[in-house]
């Protein structure tokens, strides 16, 4: 059978805390850090950059966000800003020609959808037809799509 250990509550009235406003003791750290996250498409430098505390951001992993979106964690606002717009730049960065397709739509009223990994489903509005598009074979998984600026078609885009 197990041990059951008990801890008692550090007494920190000699750290000229009392009982009830107890906090987290943080030792040789800023109380303050910057974090960089994965950015997506839509992003801007306060999605995906942010100062916080240490206890900021224990809430904001309880709250959901994921250890590995996390680029970095800085010291420095300056470092943290100037590496979260590089990363939004690159995710914002048309595509090469190589690395996107353009499938037009046959109808004016459509929408497109997805139901699986592999492929995209161009839809016509007033009627149950459809066209199944896919991305290049090669491409595997790594890939997105929306629907063109123009709103004629669906873009595929190689994420990697």
């Amino acid at each position: 059978m197990g041990r059951i250990f008990r801890f008692q509550r550090q007494d920190n009235s000699r750290y000229g805390e009392d009982q009830e406003n107890q906090t987290m003791r943080i030792e040789g750290m800023p109380e303050r850090f910057w974090i960089v996250t994965s950015p997506t498409p839509v992003s801007e430098l306060g999605d995906c950059c942010f100062v916080c505390s240490f206890k900021q951001f224990a809430l904001q992993i309880r709250g959901g966000l994921e250890v590995d979106s996390i680029i970095g964690i800085y010291a420095d606002g300056e470092t943290a800003k100037a590496t979260a717009t590089k990363l939004i730049e690159a995710m914002t960065a048309e595509p090469s020609d190589a690395d996107k397709v353009i499938h037009p739509s046959p109808w004016l009223e459509w929408l497109g959808t997805q139901s699986d990994t592999h492929s995209v489903w161009i839809c016509d509005k007033t009627s149950d037809e459809r066209i199944k598009v896919e991305p290049p074979a090669d491409w595997g998984n790594a890939w997105a799509w929306n629907v063109t600026e123009d709103g004629t078609g669906i873009l595929m885009r190689r994420t990697t």
